[in-house]
């Protein structure tokens, strides 16, 4: 069951990254996107050590947004 429910607050959070990866002009600096990279990935192996199969995928995802936000959106866009 707590799973189900760490699932569907990745689900939840998932959809609030997109507008900052989709946005050219948005600006995450690389220490902060790398501290959520390595951090949740680290929230990953925990939740496979517990035994969950669905909330790891879920937060998988969100690692792969922000590596991609690290990335894509780490550098400054000039006006």
């Amino acid at each position: 069951m707590w799973d189900v429910v760490v699932a569907i607050g990745n689900i939840i959070l998932l959809p609030s990254l997109l507008p900052t990866l989709l946005d050219s002009r948005s600006y995450v600096p690389r220490i902060t996107s790398g501290f959520a990279v390595v951090g949740l990935s680290f929230i990953v192996t925990g939740l496979i050590g517990e035994g969950f199969l669905i909330s790891p995928i879920f937060t998988s995802a969100a690692v792969v947004l922000w590596a991609f936000i690290f990335i894509f959106r780490g550098k400054h866009v000039s006006d």
